[in-house]
């Protein structure tokens, strides 16, 4: 490992620590109200390809992360001013030519299997300035952003961040309002910002909860050259006696093709329906999700996990053209038995009626999730997450897939 790149975890800290030791602003809501975290993140990935449509047979990749997140309070005054800053760095453990393309770590060249590489080592660092009056807060800058219509990813190793102008308003007690501009992309495993991929970005909705048990969503964006897309989405939350509830969740998305359409030829909506029965430690779900129109309903420049469907699990997605999918899922949490912190998840989804290709009209595709995930309750480890993952991934359009993702996070509270 090259020492001088281990400066980026620690950036935000030696660049803000003239302001944490002044005397003007150690006794400020500037300082008072920061803080910074450092997340370790190990993760190791293992995805088998199988039968005769696979154009790769094994990307294999395993990689430490480490993300230092400085939030600043704000300066006094009816405008309060203040900064939020990310350094990310990741570190090659194990990688190979014919294993690469994992999303753990940036490939040298092309990334083509077998001629080029896994780089040792990248890391990056973001920041954004922000205002804030009242409850609403205006950022500008790089950070990453969370809405059913533009949503970073953070699935890998270290998270997918964009850059642009946000602003979020919670002055009305049970309403969130918020909105955007932007302008480009900086993917998971990438150091440059992908300008190409997102030319421009409008977003703007709401979330409100109209009852403590009813919550209701409307947004809208629209992708430079992609896509429109609107969103709705309602959440109803019945509780019951003796330990139970009953949660319906209805989400659905409108998506046409615009400008260039470099997305496709796109003019479809997307919806899924899901209910949970909670009962003590056991949660059973149930789950529907359905495509029409024209198009597969699609999502990637406007933030990789840009989708709140049912259908979007550990592998697959179910958004192929006319596809009807369903899920079964099941929950158990191990603190009723005494070993709190201790979860298990597992969950069947298969899809159907899916117009995959010119020449597949009826494609089925299923899968098979299992997780356990341990969070260490007490002690100096105490938070301290160990999650398994296995998804087993079959259909009759595209590779079959076999994948193993093993993760262990630590989190760190410097201040």
């Amino acid at each position: 490992m090259k020492t001088k790149k281990l400066w980026v975890p620690a950036a935000v800290v030696m660049g803000l620590s003239p302001l944490a030791y002044s005397s003007d602003f150690s006794e400020s809501a500037f300082v008072k109200d920061s803080s910074l975290k450092i997340l370790a993140r190990n993760v190791y990935f293992d995805r088998d390809f199988a039968g005769d449509r696979a154009t790769q047979s094994q990307r294999q990749e395993w990689a430490q992360g480490f993300i230092t997140t400085f939030n600043s309070g704000y300066t006094p005054g009816v405008v309060g001013i203040g900064f939020d800053a990310i350094g990310m760095m990741g570190i090659k453990l194990d990688s190979s030519s014919d294993r690469i393309n994992s999303g753990l770590l940036p490939a040298t060249g092309s990334g083509v299997t077998g001629a080029d590489k896994a780089q040792d080592e990248y890391s990056k660092a973001v920041g954004a300035v922000k205002f804030k009056i009242g409850n609403t807060v205006l950022k500008y800058g790089e950070q990453i952003v969370q809405n059913p219509v533009f949503l970073n990813t953070d699935s890998r190793l270290l998270p997918e961040t964009t850059e642009g102008l946000t602003i979020v308003s919670k002055d009305i007690d049970g309403l969130k309002l918020e909105g955007g501009h932007l302008t480009s992309l900086r993917s998971m495993a990438q150091t440059n910002r992908a300008s190409g991929v997102l030319q421009e970005a409008d977003y703007a909705g709401f979330s409100y909860a109209l009852t403590k048990q009813v919550t209701a969503s409307l947004y809208a964006s629209k992708v430079e050259n992609y896509w429109t897309k609107r969103y709705a989405g309602l959440q109803y939350i019945i509780p019951i006696d003796g330990g139970q509830s009953l949660t319906f969740k209805f989400d659905g998305y409108q998506q046409k093709s615009i400008g260039d359409g470099l997305g496709g030829d796109l003019d479809n909506t997307a919806y899924s329906l899901k209910g949970t029965y909670a009962y003590k430690s056991h949660a059973f779900t149930l789950a529907r999700q359905q495509i029409n129109g024209k198009g597969k309903f699609s999502y990637g420049p406007d933030g990789g996990d840009t989708n709140y469907l049912a259908g979007y699990i550990q592998y697959m997605d179910a958004t192929r053209e006319d596809e009807t999918s369903w899920q079964l899922r099941y929950d158990y949490d191990f603190a009723s038995l005494g070993v709190p912190g201790l979860s298990f998840m597992g969950r069947y989804a298969r899809g159907t009626g899916a117009n995959a290709s010119s020449t597949i009209n009826d494609g089925t595709e299923w899968e098979r999730d299992l997780q356990v995930n341990y969070v260490v309750q007490s002690g100096s480890a105490k938070g301290l997450n160990f999650r398994v993952r296995q998804a087993t991934y079959r259909s009759d359009f595209t590779a079959d897939v076999n994948e193993l993702r093993v993760i262990t996070e630590m989190p760190i509270n410097i201040f």
